[in-house]
């Protein structure tokens, strides 16, 4: 960031409503209706400071359907620079202790998991990938509710869920804003044509969507062509116990249509049904994999 970009940050974050939006959105990701309900300000002030603030590089915006959605940049000298500005503050501090408040009314409260047996064995059973390898940077397509990026999110660098139902991703988004992990966003996308650079990610995650597809080779590409080199591709499966072998088969079979080889199957099981989880590992030889 250059001497004149620096200022103009500065003074944008040195306003007390523009501040407390930084703080705000360094939680994650909130629409200008959220941010009205919270500070208690007027639709369009609110969103004149939102505009000083991204003009700034402090804050970026992009649109989820209708919505349109402001967080701290979640890498880059404007992500720096706001952590340094928000780090000194006491967050009980009695002008921001309300907007927390208000927060955490708006999401509503975090209801206690329900103890799951067959869960949390899989939760055991994902987790078991990464005793070695770091999770680095993760994308969980088809994220849902958000339950596995948010398991997995905790060791990852940073985390990207993506999904085509708009009401899947405003839950994972809510739950990620209950839990306080910043750094991960949730955005739309289609796992037949992904809006990520090739070698994005070190994990990337088939989150019960690989057999939903009607073109899973298009899917698989994807997925490898989004990976890094050396990273790792999971696909995830809950069904019934009788139909997991013939999906052992046919994901054998997809892999090697796409030259995708297998690491390894693991499995979790639990009266009549059973989570499945493919290990790909590309390695860099798979370099162009997108279809034709």
């Amino acid at each position: 960031m250059n001497f004149d970009g620096y200022t103009q940050a500065l003074k944008a974050a040195a306003e007390p409503t523009r501040l407390r939006l930084l703080v705000l959105c360094a939680r994650g990701e909130l629409s200008v209706s959220d941010l009205v309900a919270v500070l208690g300000q007027s639709q369009p002030r609110v969103s004149r400071h939102l505009k000083i603030l991204c003009d700034a590089g402090l804050l970026e915006r992009y649109r989820d359907g209708h919505w349109v959605l402001f967080r701290v940049p979640l890498v880059g000298p404007g992500a720096d620079l706001v952590h340094r500005l928000l780090d000194p503050l006491d967050a009980n501090d009695p002008q921001l202790a309300p907007d927390k408040r208000r927060l955490e009314a708006l999401l509503g409260e975090q209801q206690p998991a329900a103890v799951d047996p067959m869960l949390r064995r899989f939760n055991r059973l994902l987790l078991s990938y990464f005793l070695t390898q770091p999770v680095g940077e993760l994308l969980d397509i088809g994220v849902g509710s958000g339950a596995v990026l948010k398991l997995l999110a905790q060791r990852a660098t940073q985390a990207v869920g993506i999904d085509v139902d708009l009401v899947s991703r405003q839950a994972a988004r809510r739950e990620l804003l209950r839990t306080g992990l910043q750094h991960c966003t949730i955005r739309s996308g289609d796992m037949h044509a992904i809006e990520f650079d090739d070698d994005t990610f070190d994990t990337v995650i088939l989150d019960e969507v690989l057999l939903d597809s009607a073109q899973p080779a298009v899917v698989l590409r994807e997925a490898m062509r989004v990976l890094s080199g050396s990273g790792r591709l999971l696909i995830v499966e809950h069904q019934a116990r009788e139909q997991v072998a013939s999906t052992i088969d046919l994901i054998k079979t997809l892999a090697q249509q796409v030259q995708l080889p297998i690491g390894s199957f693991r499995r979790s099981a639990d009266n009549h049904l059973e989570y499945l989880v493919a290990e790909g590992l590309p390695g860099p030889a798979q370099l162009d994999r997108r279809p034709a």
